[in-house]
């Protein structure tokens, strides 16, 4: 028999105990204003590699592009990362459809993995 090392609550009145391996391949929790994209949303200086790790986690299909500056000032500060940058700052974008957006905004922007544009 498998060990049992919690319980969950099912609906309303449902418990349910979890065996041992359920309990080890469950993610940790996230709480949602910690994560790196929401810290560098507000400003705080996050390493990209954070974002990166955040992103190929919850969105491991969708490509991940590296941005940077290629004006004098770039960016939108209505949209994510809610902040300008300078010639050559580099930030990120989830997706061809932002990528293409930051360049349209001033950046340019090449896939992480295999170099292409958006």
């Amino acid at each position: 028999m498998l060990g049992v090392v919690g319980v969950a609550t099912v609906g309303s009145s449902m418990t349910v105990a979890l065996p041992a391996f359920a309990q080890a391949t469950r993610l940790p929790a996230r709480e949602p204003e910690q994560v790196p994209t929401a810290r560098y949303g507000r400003g705080e200086a996050v390493d990209l590699s954070l974002i990166v790790e955040e992103w190929r986690d919850r969105y491991p299909a969708i490509a991940v592009y590296t941005c940077s500056c290629n004006a004098e000032t770039c960016g939108d500060e209505t949209v994510w990362p809610f902040r300008s940058f300078s010639r050559y700052q580099p930030f990120l974008a989830l997706g061809a459809a932002n990528a293409t957006n930051n360049e349209a905004a001033g950046f340019n922007c090449f896939d992480i993995e295999n170099g292409e544009r958006p």
